[in-house]
């Protein structure tokens, strides 16, 4: 019975999830990114971890849109919020209000007849940053995840309302 139940659940949710939009992120020369800069971490295990966070956050906002529409995101520039300095001889990441987060990409939606429905390029920053510590910026890449779903939210409100 309880086995049923599983099956059911996972049932639904895949049907949940295939009528749903859908992401795919291109990172462009991370190489040359203002700051992705890890704090205590192996570089190559930070630069994984982070570009993890931000194509997951891409997918759940990309759920939000139409079936058979797609997301696709390619970044040009990010620079975390704060930046990596020297405490007590360890790097940390200090975030105040002169260190903003900010991220350059070009995205495009297409159908499902791969017709390209809206193009452009981006460059979010917020425009009056203040820091303030709170169980919500405590989370991992608050500002700057924050920062991408306002953007999403406000370019697709009118398709996210016919919905």
């Amino acid at each position: 019975m309880m086995f049923s139940k599983i099956i059911l659940t996972l049932s639904c949710l895949m049907v949940l999830t295939a009528h749903a939009g859908t992401s795919q992120v291109t990172w462009q020369s991370p190489e040359k990114y203002a700051d992705i800069y890890a704090s205590f971490e192996n570089k190559k295990t930070f630069q994984s971890d982070l570009f993890a966070v931000f194509e997951n956050h891409f997918e759940d906002l990309a759920a939000q849109l139409p079936d058979g529409y797609s997301l696709y995101i390619k970044v040009k520039n990010l620079d975390l919020a704060g930046a990596v300095s020297f405490a007590n001889s360890q790097k940390i990441r200090v975030v105040d209000d002169s260190t903003p987060p900010r991220i350059e990409f070009d995205f495009q939606v297409m159908d499902n007849s791969n017709k390209i429905l809206i193009s452009r390029g981006v460059y979010l920053w917020p425009k009056h940053f203040k820091f303030q510590r709170s169980l919500h910026a405590n989370k991992l890449y608050y500002h700057e995840l924050n920062l991408i779903k306002g953007w999403f939210d406000n370019t697709f409100a009118p398709v996210l309302a016919k919905n």
